[in-house]
């Protein structure tokens, strides 16, 4: 006989609906949905022996549909790559490097005339497909150092 209460419900089917259910959603897995391979992706930036001390490193996918990353760099040169979260790297493949780093001042209004920007690395690191930097992400971490001259 089945173990029922006033209402008529059976104790087993309510006591078992949650590991079904969990059951149920084991095999969907908690990890990636079949997305691309990422890989750490850290380093330093120099130029002329000394840290660049701010801007950007952008990785630039050279694949269509692989997508870029990019990382700030800090007080001490080190940056480290993101590609949608803090953290994440980048897609494993192949890039272009671009770098900006600019002293550049914040203004509280718009100047009639354009303010000089002073470069703090030569302009052609800027453009991926003239500063002649390429990397290739391998899965796990990455440590490129990138050692800049004019």
């Amino acid at each position: 006989m089945r173990s029922q209460n006033r209402t008529g419900v059976d104790r087993r089917r309510i006591f078992l609906a949650p590991f079904l259910g969990l059951a149920l959603l084991l095999p969907m897995g908690c990890g990636d949905a079949g997305g691309p391979e990422m890989a750490s992706v850290s380093g330093k930036v120099t130029y002329k022996g000394k840290p660049v001390t701010k801007g950007t490193v952008s990785f630039v996918a050279t694949k269509p549909g692989q997508r870029n990353a990019t990382g700030m760099i800090d007080q001490t040169g080190a940056y480290k790559l993101q590609t949608e979260n803090p953290g994440d790297g980048a897609e494993v493949g192949d890039y272009e490097v671009s770098i900006f780093s600019h002293e550049e001042e914040i203004l509280d209004y718009t100047p009639k005339t354009p303010v000089k920007v002073e470069r703090t690395i030569p302009e052609k690191y800027e453009d991926p497909k003239k500063s002649g930097l390429k990397r290739t992400v391998k899965p796990g971490s990455n440590p490129f150092d990138f050692d800049l001259t004019d």
